[in-house]
């Protein structure tokens, strides 16, 4: 085997990381980053020959400073000739989460008896039960299955197959699995067929919940195991597509990152039900608001949802609600104009333009209408 050239670099700044790894890609023959704390990240290229020079580094520099972060170190190793595809089988040993029994290709003894055999290999795509997420979601899948009955279920982000598998042979029921990068599918369509189970998933490419398929239903079980920033985008459209008594398994988000994930989902309608936290990293089941389908927003901007690395705003002293310790969701709400403030919940464009300030509680609200109604009395009289 060849011998790999791997070329690391520590960024401050998500942006700055981005653009580092972007310059890289051009360069290397894989590029892989890690946020090692919310500010800091790190970024790896690998290459069959040296990749760094003193003109790279400068760029480097360069467009870490262009996008507002700054290159902390950066170095260049060599690594000897190995057999990764067999390092990298043997990373992976059969693994028992619950029911399931996760396990590769070079596994060559039974799935012990009462459990629920899954053989996967690590791939171009992302899922192989060993990520405390994958477990998570597993764990989380068997808790859901003892409780009740499931019917429609979707797959959102299925990489390999791996959930739409343990669904499918969970709860022998169709599943409608998504993935917006095309070799994932691939890869799902080959781990279906090798399960016995390419009767019941259909992997489909898509952009997420607003596929002209997916679209066409409602689910009592949504699956997504991704990241927190994009979970946090598709909030309204998941709200759109669960069905009224339906459940949610989010995943591919660290403790810290729940907030990111469980406001704009509140603002939606969609609370938490339970949690599985393993290593860190949290999996959330999700259910709708008892009694409501929509509700005025999120409590807490899209503008800092984006930004996961700084805390959410405590809402504005100034700007609050009277007699509350809370803010309105729109101070137009508050001035006589309800319509106004409602509007953005049910549609990502006018969601990102909200002021993000927290909703008023109930009570708040008819105090709100009661001061309204008394003040247009007073100008009839007036009048």
């Amino acid at each position: 085997m060849d011998s790999l050239w791997r070329l690391l670099a520590q960024v401050r700044g998500a942006d700055a990381a981005n653009a580092v790894f972007v310059l890289l890609d051009d360069r290397a023959d894989a590029v892989s980053a890690f946020e090692t704390t919310p500010e800091e990240w790190r970024v790896e290229a690998y290459r069959q020959s040296p990749l760094l020079d003193a003109e790279l580094g400068a760029q480097l520099a360069l467009v870490a400073a262009a996008n507002g972060g700054t290159l902390a170190e950066f170095g260049e190793e060599i690594l000897p000739a190995r057999d990764w595809l067999a390092d990298n089988q043997l990373s992976f040993p059969p693994l028992r989460v619950g029911r399931f029994f996760v396990y590769g290709s070079h596994h060559d003894g039974k799935v012990p008896a009462g459990a629920i055999g899954i053989a996967v290999d690590a791939a171009t795509a992302f899922g192989t039960g060993e990520h405390p997420s994958t477990r998570g979601c597993l764990l989380s899948l068997e808790r859901l299955a003892r409780r009740r009955q499931f019917h429609r279920l979707l797959d959102i982000g299925t990489g390999t197959g791996i959930l739409s598998i343990a669904a499918a042979k969970l709860l022998h029921r169709k599943v409608l699995a998504a993935d917006i990068d095309p070799r994932a599918i691939s890869v799902a369509r080959h781990n279906a067929a090798r399960n016995g189970v390419r009767g019941l998933v259909q992997s489909r490419e898509a952009p997420g919940y607003r596929d002209r398929l997916i679209r066409r239903s409602r689910y009592d079980l949504i699956l997504s195991n991704i990241l927190a920033r994009p979970l946090a985008v598709m909030a309204a459209d998941l709200a759109r597509r669960l069905a009224p008594r339906g459940r949610a398994v989010l995943s591919g988000l660290l403790r810290w990152q729940e907030p990111i994930v469980l406001a704009p989902h509140r603002g939606c309608g969609i609370v938490l039900d339970h949690r599985v936290v393993i290593d860190g990293w949290s999996t959330l089941v999700m259910r709708r608001r008892h009694g409501l389908q929509m509700t005025m927003g999120a409590e807490a901007p899209i503008s800092e949802i984006a930004s996961a690395g700084r805390p959410l705003r405590p809402p504005s002293a100034e700007r609050a609600f009277p007699g509350s310790g809370r803010a309105p969701a729109r101070m137009d709400w508050a001035n006589g104009n309800p319509r106004r403030g409602r509007r953005f919940a049910n549609g990502e464009a006018r969601y990102r333009r909200a002021s993000g300030r927290r909703a008023p509680s109930a009570p708040h609200r008819l105090a709100a209408g009661a001061a309204i109604r008394k003040t247009a009395f007073r100008w009839r009289r007036e009048d």
